[in-house]
């Protein structure tokens, strides 16, 4: 597989001490990143039509990963679920909402889809994440 970008992962959890809404920051090495940039016109105005495709080749990344149940109770490794967030490059900073987060970078997108490709020869397997 091809890649052509660095990510961070931002994996939404709940926070049991604190009792909000917490992310983990995990940077993802060596993925193929395709972004879409457009907006609608319907009748009420302009709607954002913005669409990103990421692989995740599963050779490179497979021995961390959690099912997303696995993490939700420990937070160990990194996951791919809806409503994760996902930022092009390898962002080393935390960040306390994600109007900050998008304020400061240009590809900041919300996980809207999780596809786990795992078929085929090893080098062929990966996850197709999509987002907005």
């Amino acid at each position: 597989m091809r890649t052509n970008a660095d990510i961070t992962l931002y994996n939404k959890y709940f926070d049991k001490v604190d009792r909000t809404d917490s992310y983990k920051k995990t940077i993802l090495y060596g993925v193929f990143w395709q972004e879409s940039k457009g907006s609608n016109v319907i009748k009420s105005g302009l709607t954002n039509a913005d669409s990103l495709t990421v692989f995740i080749p599963h050779k490179d990344h497979i021995d961390t990963y959690q099912e997303p149940k696995v993490f939700a109770t420990n937070q160990s490794g990194w996951t791919l679920q809806e409503g994760d967030i996902v930022v092009r490059g390898a962002i080393e900073e935390e960040f306390t909402t994600v109007a900050d987060l998008e304020k400061k970078y240009d590809h900041v997108h919300m996980i809207t889809s999780v596809d786990n490709m795992n078929f085929g020869s090893p080098h062929m397997r990966h996850w197709e994440v999509g987002g907005k």
